[in-house]
């Protein structure tokens, strides 16, 4: 299920990382009039501006180095400012990780919309990192469900199907994953786990 829209950004904190002109101007009262709280900087990234929730910056005055984070891991939503389409500018916008785009000169419309976007696109994109490092985990373990698995086999006489069960069963109960609960299996829970499991295999004729 994809992460509920943003819409409502009053109380939001902006940081605006462009030095002060019109445009400036034009996008601090647009967010304000959205209710949010606006904070301008340039050209350093200002004390206390890691706090903010979204930050709309100079994509083609930006430069290596001008981040608190490791570049193309901003810890929120990026909006590149674009007056101009250089091929090396959109480039290394790009490699900031940038959530949503804005043209410059700043007009009327269109600032709502790159919050929407922006937020849209920063949760889609966390939601992913997320199943993957989630995938990544559990294909790590794998070598440990196996262990488990053939222990639980060699010591109740049970089949992989039967052991597979009985150790999903066991992870439910702990509400764990199979992993999680592998990964917290010593020596010793292992051993309470199969004697646990000796009358089920009694009970499927085995002995």
């Amino acid at each position: 299920m994809s992460p509920p829209r943003q819409s409502n950004f009053r109380g939001r904190r902006a940081l605006i990382l462009h030095r002060a002109n019109g445009d400036t101007g034009r996008l601090a009262r647009q967010l304000e009039r959205l209710g949010m709280i606006v904070e301008c900087a340039w050209p350093d990234f200002p004390a206390g501006g890691e706090f903010a929730d979204v930050v709309l910056f100079d994509a083609d005055n930006g430069h290596p180095g001008m981040w608190p984070w490791a570049e193309g891991e901003a810890p929120v939503p990026l909006i590149a400012l674009f007056g101009s389409e250089l091929p090396s500018r959109l480039e290394w916008a790009l490699d900031q990780g940038i959530s949503a785009h804005i043209s410059k000169p700043i007009r009327s419309s269109g600032v709502f919309s790159a919050l929407v976007v922006a937020f849209a696109n920063f949760a889609a994109a966390a939601e992913a990192a997320a199943r993957l490092a989630r995938l990544e985990a559990r294909l790590a373990a794998r070598p440990l469900v196996l262990h488990t698995l053939v222990a639980l086999m060699t010591k109740c006489g049970l089949t992989e199907e039967e052991a597979f069960a009985c150790l999903r069963r066991a992870a439910m109960n702990e509400r764990l994953t199979i992993e999680d609960f592998c990964a917290r299996l010593d020596e010793f829970r292992l051993a309470a786990l199969t004697r646990r499991l000796m009358p089920v295999a009694g009970q499927g004729g085995r002995k």
